[in-house]
């Protein structure tokens, strides 16, 4: 009689080790299929270049999900030099928003952003590994590097400017800054921007003129305030209202939408107002939860980090990306001025979207390696036993 030696089959959740977050991928599958289904409606064929885009995204998010970001932290401060180089190329760029790379415009707010976040949270870890506390010129260094690079971006993007700022300062927080240091800082920078604010709103128009970027901004600004549409610059919104109101719980259907064909920017800046007026407000609440759970899972794998460095990182970026979102179907929803910030994995364009799949990758790294840690101390603990 032979003997079986053959070793026990365990269940499959057994034998499956899950070293991503598996909710976080499965919404990102769930944007990015809205999203195609979104630019086909609008644009027809020209969903075959963002698919490309989308693949692109894709392949920096499993990129950068395989490099384990506590060796990536070496290389923070080479990282903060190429930020600053691409701050400075496209405050020098004729493009719009970023810099133009073999003829093709090239966003790079969102590169910046990903890096400067990246940078905070290695130097704030290593501070605290290193001393044991942030000390007061680390404090003022940090402010007036974050208050530099935001100052760079809002002359050319203010939205995306003030989404750093508030990240920077929830980084800040999270690191264990004194609340009376954030604050005071905090004041001065909101005082002058005030004022700036209130200056810029009285010129006359040619003097608005020499602002260029920032004329836009501050004319958009002028309209949420006064809601006087005299110069047109409150188009975007009205259009943007009405295809939401439009559609309700009674959506036009996918290819049906009237309104958002007059919508500027209708698969990037408009995407959510677009889709809406098509898909209704089941869609549009599942986008939103969506972004929501995404926040909220990226602060479990914070919790949950091994190292300090791998907590601030995942709470930045997970902040960070649904900011983003947040803000979009803000201005969409007239809730916020009008601002050029796309929705994360459903917008189209090439350079957001792969900053958003190196966000994403980075964050499943950040809990891969938690896991991993896990489970050399206890190898059935993360199936909960």
């Amino acid at each position: 009689m032979e003997t079986d030696t053959a070793k026990p089959r365990l269940p499959l959740l057994q034998r499956i080790h899950w070293k991503a977050d598996k909710v976080i991928l499965i919404l990102v599958v769930f944007l990015t299929a809205i999203s195609v289904v979104m630019v086909y409606s609008m644009r027809g064929q020209v969903v075959l270049n963002h698919l490309k885009h989308l693949l692109f995204g894709y392949a920096g998010m499993f990129l950068v999900y395989h490099i384990d970001y506590r060796k990536a932290g070496a290389f923070a401060p080479f990282l903060l030099g190429v930020a600053i180089l691409l701050l400075v190329l496209t405050m020098l760029s004729q493009a719009v928003r970023g810099v133009t790379i073999f003829g093709r415009d090239v966003q790079t707010f969102y590169i910046i952003g990903f890096l400067i976040i990246f940078y905070i949270s290695n130097y704030i870890a290593r501070q605290l590994h290193n001393h044991g506390e942030i000390s007061q010129p680390n404090v003022r260094y940090l402010f007036v590097l974050l208050t530099l690079f935001c100052g760079g971006i809002a002359t050319m993007n203010m939205s995306t400017a003030i989404i750093l700022f508030i990240t920077g300062l929830v980084l800040f927080f999270v690191g264990g800054f004194r609340m009376k240091d954030i604050a005071g800082l905090v004041g001065i920078v909101s005082a002058v921007l005030i004022v700036a604010m209130i200056v810029a709103v009285n010129l006359s128009d040619d003097k608005k003129a020499n602002f260029g970027r920032m004329a836009t901004f501050i004319n958009r600004l002028e309209y949420y305030i006064t809601k006087d549409n005299t110069n047109g610059y409150g188009d975007q919104m009205i259009l943007a209202r009405a295809a939401i109101a439009r559609s309700g719980f009674n959506p036009a259907g996918p290819g049906k939408g009237v309104i958002k064909n007059r919508l500027p920017e209708k698969e990037t800046d408009y995407a959510f107002a677009s889709l809406f007026e098509e898909t209704g407000i089941v869609v549009g609440l599942a986008i939103l939860f969506a972004y929501l759970i995404i926040f909220y899972r990226a602060r479990k794998i914070a919790k949950e980090a091994t190292g300090t460095f791998g907590r601030l990182l995942a709470f930045g970026i997970g902040f960070w990306f649904t900011c983003q979102a947040l803000v979009h179907i803000g201005v969409n929803c007239e809730l916020l001025p009008t601002t050029g910030q796309t929705l994360p994995f459903i917008s189209s364009g090439g350079a957001s979207l792969f900053v958003s799949g190196c966000a994403i990758g980075m964050l499943l790294n950040i809990g891969k390696v938690s896991n991993e840690e896990s489970q050399k101390e206890n190898p059935m603990s993360y199936f909960g036993r």
